[in-house]
């Protein structure tokens, strides 16, 4: 596929979304380069200068004009503006969600969109050009970023002078880098080497003869990863997981924080980075002096040759290189020689009693060919006791908390039977599900299913069964439950595990590989096979925007994958992201405020360019009020 990747605001933030291209080309797409930068486009065009004549990337633009989205197969967005998201139609761009820097840096979240579509390899170092310029440092330089910008001040540690005048006792040579901004007031710097008129090209060649790199928060810490420099980082006001360097030996050193101070510069009581004492700081510099090692080459995977179908079967390949975690334990009581025709996998989740009735209504089943794998997802709620002693042909597997998609995993990796049906803690089976469904040929099987409400009432469900074609039918809408679906266990080479990735819409993932393999050999029986509780703790009001929002990125990841492949149209995709922009605006409205409303408009615009122009223009007009 032919991409444009935007990277957006700060230095550091541009340079955190070179990881993400360079992902994308080892997974053989064709990579073009946005930067957008709000303080203009000659502004942008220094940014821009770093990555011309990179190998990785072709065209590098600084202007929305300079370029036309229906040159390309799709858009993708680094953490930031999410410019790509307005300009591509629905569907045909991922973005970076806004939680995702929660857990990890900017970096990963950014290469996360590769892991969607795929990528299974070493997150790639971070990459800036350098000049030929040659400094002739001594071979005991460190540098220094001593200061921040004028409109980052509050990240600024104020004792790095008595740091550099130890470094010199040492018999280092402090180097301080940075602009005329990042100047103290008392000017101290002019008594050490400083180098405050570089452009950053000269930056990274300095920073390529220095043995390490010590500063505050910014982009010149992104420099130094890139240019693989041991050191040390200071966090006081700004988070250490989300701005943390893509680098292995830079360091970061992060102030205490107390009651009601967040790591966040737009906090009521963000943390003071002064909190930092000298003693700190030193100690954590001498630790990186005394064996300063650069960072390690990564492990990459070699480029490959884009197609849909290689791009498929690469997708698949990362779902089964997912590693398990570590500390698995089983308890198991099996007959001798029991040989089982199905394996049941279970995950759960603090649902004691839940989990106790789903397996119970496996046991009760007709079919007596069957072995269940209740995988313990971390439960604290005296799930572990109750099983201590597991029934006959349960196997009871506790496992480090990770997911649902992880302890399925679990699950299915250990699974003997022919086949394997799922089933989640919540729901339950009636006792002839398995048998008659065995009873029908296929290589996948599901079936209707009884859906209980919070309040005790009950529908069959789906009205209308998917129909012969049932990967385009399950693309458009999932109407099936996991808990229903049975399959041959052979299957898993061909179609992988989920995707360990996906908070949301990892069934209607899994699903879709599953249709997409089977074809034909998937029978889905009219009958009412299983019953789904919809518990208090279900998506509720407060959450389901969020919910959607990794739903619609899961719908573009989807089409990202199946671009070309001739399975669903490029008019199918954009209709069945504009679908979901249209749950979006009315989740969104939901919330109330004003920031809501303008969220609200913003997807029901959306529903309408993707062709919803009824729907969508009364979503707008409901949020206007």
């Amino acid at each position: 596929m032919k991409l444009l990747v935007e990277v957006s605001q700060g230095l550091g933030n541009c340079v955190q979304g070179t990881p993400l291209c360079h992902a994308l080309h080892l997974l053989g797409h064709g990579v073009d380069m946005f930067v957008n930068r709000h303080s203009g486009e000659k502004a942008a065009e220094v940014f821009a200068d770093l990555w011309r004549g990179w190998p990785i990337v072709g065209k590098v633009f600084t202007h929305r004009r300079q370029f036309n989205v229906r040159d390309y197969d799709f858009g993708l967005s680094c953490y930031g503006r999410k410019l790509m998201l307005r300009l591509f139609e629905p569907g045909l761009a991922l973005g970076v969600m806004q939680g995702a820097v929660k857990r990890q840096s900017e970096s990963e979240a950014n290469v996360e969109l590769a892991r969607f579509l795929g990528y299974g390899g070493d997150t790639p170092k971070s990459f800036v050009l350098s000049s030929d310029r040659k400094f002739g440092l001594p071979k005991n330089s460190v540098t220094i970023h001593a200061g921040c910008s004028w409109f980052a001040t509050e990240k600024r540690w104020p004792r790095w002078r008595e740091v550099c005048e130890r470094l010199k006792a040492e018999g280092f040579h402090p180097v301080i880098l940075g602009t005329e901004d990042d100047r103290s007031k008392e000017r101290w710097e002019d008594a050490f080497d400083n180098q405050f008129k570089l452009n950053i090209k000269d930056v990274m060649a300095l920073l390529g003869e220095a043995v390490a790199h010590f500063g505050n928060d910014s982009g010149v810490g992104h420099l130094a990863a890139a240019a693989g420099l041991p050191g040390v980082i200071l966090y006081g006001p700004t988070s250490p997981i989300k701005n943390a360097p893509n680098s292995r030996v830079l360091l970061p050193l992060v102030a205490p924080k107390q009651e009601g101070e967040e790591h966040e510069q737009a906090a009521k009581k963000p943390v003071p980075i002064e909190r930092l004492t000298l003693d700190e700081v030193w100690a954590a510099i001498m630790r990186v002096l005394r064996n300063p090692q650069r960072d390690p080459e990564r492990a990459l995977p070699p480029r490959r040759t884009d197609s849909p179908e290689a791009r498929w079967r690469t997708y698949i390949e990362m779902t089964q290189s997912q590693r398990e975690a570590e500390g698995v334990t089983e308890i198991a009581h099996l007959p001798e020689e029991f040989a089982p025709r199905v394996s049941v996998v279970i995950p759960t989740f603090n649902r004691k009693e839940a989990a106790l009735r789903a397996v119970n209504s496996v046991l009760a089943q007709t079919e007596k060919g069957v072995e269940v794998l209740l995988v313990d997802d971390g439960s604290s709620d005296g799930t572990k006791e109750a099983f201590a002693q597991p029934p006959e042909r349960v196997r009871y597997l506790l496992k480090p908390n990770g997911g649902a998609s992880s302890a399925r995993n679990v699950g299915l990796r250990r699974a003997r039977g022919e086949f394997i049906a799922l089933l989640d803690s919540d729901d339950e089976w009636l006792p002839e599900k398995l048998a008659k469904q065995l009873a029908v040929t296929g290589d996948a099987l599901a079936s209707r299913h009884v859906h209980v409400n919070v309040d005790g009432s009950r529908e069959n469900k789906p009205e209308d069964l998917p129909g012969r074609d049932i990967f385009r039918d399950l693309y458009w809408k999932l109407s099936l439950k996991t808990s229903t679906l049975v399959f041959k266990r052979a299957l898993l080479e061909k179609v992988g595990l989920f995707n360990e990735r996906f908070p949301i819409s990892n069934d209607w993932d899994f699903f879709l590989r599953v249709a997409r393999e089977t074809g034909e050999r998937f029978a889905t029986l009219p009958d009412a096979l299983a019953i789904i509780h919809r518990s208090d703790n279900s998506i509720s009001r407060g959450n389901r925007y969020n919910a959607l929002e990794h739903a619609y990125t899961r719908i573009c990841t989807l089409n990202a994958l199946l671009w070309g492949s001739g399975l669903v149209s490029r008019e199918t995709m954009i209709r069945r992201a504009g679908a979901k922009q249209l749950e979006l605006s009315r989740a969104k409205h939901a919330e109330g405020g004003k920031r809501a409303k303008h969220k609200a408009r913003a997807h029901a615009r959306d529903a309408m360019r993707a062709g919803f122009w009824l729907q969508g223009a009364l979503r707008y007009v409901r949020a206007l009020f």
